[in-house]
């Protein structure tokens, strides 16, 4: 069964009722992932929402909270871990495809899992990977 990556802008909005529409269109993405079997996450999108639900969100997130949300997203599907050597490749997406190194970072942690499918909000950068299938579910 194919999985299709997650990102942390979705994981964000499905925990975030005042983002109104993003939130209930995010919730039904990973619901849908979920029952189909397809969803994952990178480690990399758990620190993410981990850093954003605690620095960035207004308010701020307890840890408490943080930990319960990433312990469900843990639960719904696979979670797929970079190595040394995902870093090394993510050097190389990033100037091939001229993308952030950190999008490249999930890019080659996903061809590393073999998942060729992204759910984000950022549809503009991951396009920019040849091989790449990148749905906006929040459109």
């Amino acid at each position: 069964m194919a999985k299709v990556l997650v990102d942390t802008n979705l994981l964000v909005y499905s925990v975030n009722p005042a983002e109104g529409k993003k939130c209930k269109k995010a919730v039904a993405a990973i619901v849908e992932l979920i029952k189909q079997q397809e969803f994952c996450v990178s480690a990399q999108n758990l620190a993410e929402f981990c850093r954003v639900m605690g620095e960035k969100a207004k308010p701020a997130q307890s840890q408490d909270n943080i930990k319960q949300w990433v312990r469900a997203f843990r639960r719904c599907g696979e979670v797929f871990h970079y190595t040394g050597s995902s870093v090394h490749s993510a050097l190389a997406i990033s100037k091939t495809d001229n993308i952030h190194f950190f999008d490249a970072l999930l890019v080659a942690t996903m061809r590393e899992n073999g998942v060729d499918e992204i759910w984000t909000e950022n549809v503009k950068d991951f396009k920019k990977v040849r091989g790449l299938k990148v749905k906006n579910p929040l459109k």
